[in-house]
């Protein structure tokens, strides 16, 4: 046949599949819907690996940006000290650019009233080397990264579209930051938010002079590079050892050791896995939706086993009946695959909406043309996977209907693929509902895990001292001192303290330290997390005291120096030992060790503890109390409403000092924004088991409906010579329970095996778990029997007369 006669053949077809589809609204709606679920859910996910994990980061020539780290034995990641950058922007040969960033709070002030904001400390060679210009304005010139010139700034575009209504003539405008004038350069593109999207504005950064300088080995940037052109990873890499070797021996420091990573594994690195899981899941929603589909498309097609005969007795070969039924398939799956590209626009929007607090990357998802194309291809399969079992199977026994007399059942080649699909489609349905049990169990035993504390009732409030109101260390102790009394004495606060990094508030500070009598091994340092407190702070957080004693108001700066480990550091060094009395030092004098509290988590609660160290705010030296000491948090408690001992906080603070700037956290909502990843995770795979849930109760109900709408007769002779109505529905329920009890068994087989692609994504549980296992067999088997159940017990309830008059 000519191609002519193939197009003119396939456009009687289509237009015929038209008509026979317009004409089952009900049928052509159901399985439209059924499918464009699956397609709108795999294209959203698609979209987000493809965005996130496939596609490079949204800068010019992503593939030559890298980060590089530092590391030692026990801290595979250590940011870079200011000497340590400025050795490697001299030595490293291999890069056209490298620049270093710092995130760092700002107090924005503006008619009078302040607040915190959050911006980057930036070299001036940071925008060029991620060759982002303006949207209006200049980068950064080299000498505004010298002291005395940095008071320039960059804005973000949502910052400038908030703060300053867009307004155009901004470039040159001053504005107010930690008390003193900025001139606004620039003003970043609206999808520039990197390093992340907490970033409101960009401050050069003179590593010559200022902190920088006061403390030259404290390591806070991280390093961003761009390599030049022609430079191949492994000659990155190669350079790396070599200068880090330099350093090394410069430093004295065997153990010290430099990396680099791509920029794109470093932002998203640890979304791959995840999307991976979640796409995988999709991908089964999708088929059992397609299986759904294909029941229906194969009941349909005994229904028309005449109209196919009388076609085939006309002329019509198999295989072009086979093409027919392709062909309705197909245009179910084009629908379907129009209504799920519309669903995954709608999709995304919420997810963006709503979960781009928990994955700040998503702002750059979009549903691309490379996504289109997914969906495309997809729903393509879609129609041939969905299609192709039920022609081959109908077609098989056309020949039979056109005896009157013949019965409307399927044959033995129909029954099997009856039973295949059923089977195929309650084991994915048990691999999805396993693999989401144990994503949902997960996340309740992260959700229970203890922090150490009692963040239930607790109020942090964090303040931000001026540099020029608070230019020494005395100063801020006094102004520390003074509040902390003041908000003690507000009715209804029970107890207060202070800390000057909050637990799971994304700040801390890890320092070296030694223990008298026990030197560290050569090459090897001890670190620890350096804590300064108040005191009082032990009792309103909940940390328990194990020993000694707490702080007290005699611990000033003007007595010995003590500290409190917790019991990680003293069964680490003493064991079984009292370390009270031991000595420890982190700077130059040595401390007394006074008390051992608690371990806590301080930074996520799948973490494990770590060694810390807790000393007065008022004993740290003034050059620590300067550079680390501005930013505090005062910790509260309260009986009652916590909402009226936050407004009197705030007021008793701004009757200190009116020009502070206040941030106002619940620990237990801090706690709770920590596990928002798993929460997010554990919410898309079960919404997509629930969803595979429905569509596996639908589909054994529509097979089960229609083979026992098939066996009417059967039914009635058996209950003509004495069958009860419960040998009928045990009958019934035999078959289904067979198939379902083998697609369990296969489910759960697939799921153990797939288990360990996974396993890292879960917490206190292993990919095996025999309870979540159990449970997820006996749901879809309850749900198997209830589907099958319920047109079994309506068939028993039809007089058995009119069951022998079924044809």
């Amino acid at each position: 046949m000519k191609i002519s006669g193939w197009l003119e053949a396939f456009a009687k077809d289509a237009r015929h599949a038209a008509r026979v589809l317009r004409k089952s609204p009900a049928f052509t709606l159901s399985a439209v819907l059924t499918i464009a679920l699956g397609i709108g859910a795999t294209t959203l996910m698609f979209s987000m690996l493809n965005s996130l994990v496939l596609q490079p980061p949204p800068f010019p020539q992503a593939n030559h940006l890298f980060m590089l780290w530092g590391k030692i034995p026990n801290r595979p990641q250590i940011r870079f000290s200011t000497n340590e950058f400025l050795a490697w922007r001299q030595q490293a040969q291999t890069l056209e650019s490298v620049a270093a960033f710092s995130g760092n709070g700002f107090v924005y002030s503006a008619h009078g009233d302040s607040k915190i904001a959050h911006g980057q400390l930036v070299t001036p060679s940071f925008f060029d080397a991620l060759e982002i210009p303006p949207l209006l304005g200049r980068p950064f010139l080299s000498s505004e990264g010298e002291p005395g010139h940095e008071h320039v700034v960059a804005l973000s575009y949502s910052f400038w579209q908030e703060t300053f209504a867009g307004r155009k003539d901004i470039v040159g405008q001053s504005v107010t930051l930690n008390g003193e004038p900025y001139e606004v350069t620039a003003v970043m593109p609206r999808d520039f938010d990197f390093p992340d999207r907490e970033a409101m504005f960009w401050v050069p950064a003179a590593l010559h002079g200022g902190i920088f300088q006061q403390h030259p080995d404290s390591h806070f940037l991280q390093v961003l590079a761009r390599t030049k052109t022609g430079i191949a990873p492994e000659q990155l890499r190669a350079e790396i050892e070599v200068v880090g070797k330099r350093m090394r021996t410069a430093n004295n420091d065997p153990n010290r050791a430099f990396y680099a990573v791509t920029l794109q594994e470093s932002l998203n690195g640890n979304l791959r896995q995840p999307l991976i899981v979640l796409q995988f899941a999709v991908c089964v929603l999708l088929l059992i939706a397609c299986t759904n589909v294909a029941n229906l498309m194969l009941a349909r097609a005994g229904a028309r086993q005449r109209e196919m005969a009388v076609r085939g007795a006309l002329g019509a070969t198999r295989f072009r009946l086979i093409f027919q039924m392709l062909i309705e398939s197909a245009l179910v799956a084009a629908l379907a695959g129009a209504a799920g590209i519309a669903l995954s626009f709608w999709g995304l929007h919420l997810l963006i909406l709503y979960g781009v607090k928990i994955i700040p990357q998503l702002a750059h998802v979009r549903v691309d043309g490379w996504a289109l194309g997914f969906a495309f291809i997809i729903s393509a399969a879609c129609g041939i996977a969905s299609g192709l079992l039920p022609a081959l199977a109908a077609s098989r026994t056309f020949t039979t209907a056109l005896k009157e007399s013949t019965r409307t059942t399927q044959g033995a080649v129909t029954e099997r693929t009856r039973s295949i699909l059923v089977f195929t489609e309650v084991a994915m349905a048990a691999t999805l509902l396993a693999g989401s049990g144990l994503m949902i169990k997960s996340f309740v035993r992260l959700s229970d895990v203890n922090p150490g504390f009692q963040p239930r009732g607790a109020i942090a409030v964090g303040i931000s001292l001026h540099e020029q109101t608070y230019p020494e260390s005395s100063n801020m102790i006094l102004f520390y001192r003074k509040t902390l009394a003041d908000i003690r004495a507000l009715p209804g606060v029970t107890s207060a303290g202070m800390v000057t990094f909050l637990p799971f508030g994304g700040n801390d500070w890890g320092n070296t330290f030694d223990v008298e009598g026990k030197p560290a091994p050569a090459g090897t340092d001890y670190i620890a997390q350096i804590r300064p407190v108040s005191p009082g702070y032990f009792s309103t957080m909940g940390i328990p005291l194990k020993r000694g004693r707490d702080f007290s108001d005699v611990d000033s700066e003007n007595s010995s120096g003590v500290a409190v480990i917790n019991e990680l550091l003293a069964r680490k060094f003493w064991g079984d030992s009292d370390p009270i009395g031991q000595h420890i030092r982190y700077d130059s004098k040595w401390l007394t060790i006074a008390g051992v509290v608690g371990n806590i988590k301080h930074d996520a609660l799948d973490s494990d503890s770590i060694e810390e160290i807790y000393v007065p705010y008022p004993q740290l030296p003034s050059s620590i109390m300067k550079f680390l000491g501005r930013d505090n948090n005062y910790v509260m408690r309260s009986a009652g409403n916590p909402a009226p001992i936050v407004s009197m906080a705030r007021n008793t603070i701004h009757s200190r000092d009116p020009e502070m700037a206040i941030d106002v956290n619940l620990m237990d909502q801090l706690i709770s924004e920590s596990i928002r990843q798993p929460r997010l995770r554990a919410w898309l795979v079960g919404s997509f088991s629930f969803f595979a849930l429905i569509l596996a109760c639908v589909g054994i109900y529509g097979v089960i409906a229609y083979v026992v709408s098939q066996r009417f007769q059967e039914i009635g002779i058996r209950m003509a010579l004495g069958a009860q109505r419960g040998n009928i529905v045990q009958l019934v329920l035999a078959r289904v329970i067979r198939l379902a009890v083998a697609g369990i068994i296969a489910g759960l087989c697939a799921t153990f095996y797939l288990s360990h692609f996974f396993g890292k994504l879960l917490f206190g549980i292993t990919g095996h778990d025999p309870l979540t296992f159990l449970g997820a067999a006996l749901l879809l088997m309850a749900v198997a029997t209830t589907a099958s159940y319920l047109p079994a017990r309506r068939a028993t309830r039809i007089n058995p007369v009119d069951l022998l008059r079924h044809e």
